[in-house]
Parts: structure tokens; sequence; C-alpha cells
């Protein structure tokens, strides 16, 4: 039992907020492909699952940037150069993600992660 949560990536965390918002309004791609993989009796087949493509980063020598941008299907350049800071998405919402800096473009999450949105607003 929990009333906030942390999402860690490479020793890191990359989203923290409370229950409800990390699961009805994640803001990181890897919550997305955290919450993804969850078996769902909606996501079709339930005995397939969806992955993470790739492998997680060597902690011995990890890489520059972000260190999940080589798994990152919405990576933008800059992940590959700068770790993002944190972005407040609420008074207890916050993502890692250079996704959410202004002027960054506008992505479409996977439709799990929009369904969940719309739980979200309601």
């Amino acid at each position: 039992f929990a009333n906030r949560v942390a999402v860690m990536y490479a020793g890191r965390i990359v989203e923290v907020g409370t229950v409800r918002e990390i699961f009805y309004n994640p803001r990181h791609p890897y919550s997305w492909g955290l919450l993804g993989s969850l078996p769902s009796a909606d996501n079709g087949d339930p005995k397939r699952l969806t992955t993470i493509p790739g492998a997680p980063p060597s902690m011995l020598n990890p890489p520059k940037g972000d260190a999940f941008a080589p798994r990152n299907p919405y990576a933008l350049a800059i992940d590959g150069e700068q770790a993002p800071p944190f972005f407040q998405l609420s008074d207890t919402h916050y993502a890692a993600t250079w996704l959410l800096a202004k002027g960054a473009p506008k992505v479409t999450p996977p439709k799990d992660i929009q369904q969940r949105w719309e739980y979200w607003a309601q």
C-alpha cells in the first residue's frame, strides 16, 4: 500500500507522483513501457505483453545523456547529450524527460496510455 510511487531507471528516479498520477497520467516513456507490459483483459491476447526494446545500460560504463534514450522510441537528439531535469507537472508529480521541455515536439503516447489519460480526465 502506497500513496506515492517513484519510477526508476538505471539507478535514477525518472518519474515520481501519487499512485493515481503515475498509473493514470504517466508522462515518462519508461513509465509508459512499464505500464504497457502489465497484463490486461483489454490488450487483446492476454498472453502477449508489450515489451521495451533493447537492454538496460551497463552501470559500469553508463551512457552519456539520458540512460533510457537508446531504448526510447520517443528520444530526442538532446537525450544523447544531456540527462533531462525534472519537469513539474503538479505539486506532487515530476518527470525527467525532455518531452516535457518548452518547445519539445508533441508525441502521441501508446494507445493504452491514452486510454489511461481518458480515465484520469473523468
